[in-house]
């Protein structure tokens, strides 16, 4: 938690509502200066354990809550976002009914600052092993959608300092290196979009720079057994920041369209002009989407004529 005053209390209730298994709460203060803890601190409940930090970052805070866990599965819930009722239990119930697997993942969707859906990703229907993938350096779903064993937390040494972003991500390819990793269709989490959130206040290029070096460690590991981290040489941080981030309503109207023309190629072209329209509606200035919104709409026009074309004739004789 870092200066999350406005969602941290939904978010706390979120993870708080599963009252089917024993659970404990635990939130890192990592230096917040607005009135986060405060805000906590109303929250009554037992469960709820307050640990401050030294704001070191986000890796360095998330393996201070590492340490202090008494839990043998652990799940993650950044301080502005959601979990849906009865995601923890069910989730927990699969892994102690499976001992072969490490951890368990699900789809997400996107919200905005004030609740709402946005969208709700397909990150795949079907229930299926996804070890292959991670070990080969592909990530379908958010880290906070996952389950873990404790155990298999710590056998990898928690999240790498290294990085400032992204930590996630390299976690989770990580994982498949030490356990089997399950994922199920069901929605597990909601990531708010919001202003004052991290993917909207870090520069783009140290966002895409992390993520980029995650996956590329993975395949040093896979091909060479180490990565350079690992190695005692990880290459220099970026030093120009010269991309700046999107801001929520541009991130928001990214989703939005990229779902358009997913519904489109599916041949779901009214939705797909609908979704395309919402797009719009959330940042009209933006002309790139426009232009966009004008080749989705000639594509789907040109579509149904072309359906209607190859539509049989019935002629009724009577």
């Amino acid at each position: 938690m870092y200066n999350a005053e406005r969602y941290v209390v939904a978010a706390l209730r979120s993870v708080l509502q599963e009252r089917n298994i024993l659970l404990e709460v635990i939130v890192i203060n990592d230096r917040s200066t607005d009135a986060s803890l405060k805000e906590v601190h109303k929250v009554n409940d037992k469960r709820v354990r307050v640990l401050n930090n030294n704001g070191k970052g986000i890796a360095d805070a998330l393996n201070t809550g590492l340490q202090a866990a008494r839990g043998r599965i652990i799940t993650r819930c950044d301080a502005d976002d959601l979990y849906p009722a009865k995601r923890i239990a069910q989730q927990a119930e699969w892994l102690v009914h499976h001992p072969n697997f490490g951890a368990v993942c699900g789809n997400y969707g996107a919200i905005n600052s004030r609740g709402q859906q946005i969208i709700l990703f397909d990150c795949g229907s079907i229930a299926e092993e996804v070890t292959s993938e991670l070990q080969s350096g592909k990530t379908r779903t958010h880290f906070c959608t996952f389950a873990i064993r404790t155990e298999a937390l710590r056998e990898i040494g928690g999240f790498r300092q290294y990085f400032l972003t992204g930590e996630d991500v390299d976690l989770q390819l990580r994982l498949g290196d030490i356990c089997r990793v399950w994922y199920l269709p069901d929605t597990y989490y909601h990531y708010r979009l919001h202003s004052t959130s991290v993917t909207h206040t870090k520069s783009s290029t140290e966002r895409e720079f992390f993520d980029f070096v995650a996956r590329e460690f993975q395949l040093q590991r896979r091909s060479q057994g180490v990565d350079d981290i690992q190695r005692g040489c990880p290459p220099p941080l970026p030093k120009k920041h010269d991309k700046a981030p999107l801001s929520a309503a541009q991130h928001i109207q990214n989703f939005l369209l990229g779902r358009a023309w997913q519904e489109y190629q599916q041949g779901q072209t009214l939705q797909a002009l609908m979704t395309g329209l919402r797009s719009l509606l959330t940042l009209p200035t933006n002309v790139k989407i426009w232009r966009s919104l004008l080749a989705l709409s000639l594509k789907s026009v040109s579509l149904g004529i072309v359906s209607s074309i190859n539509q049989p004739v019935i002629l009724d004789r009577k």
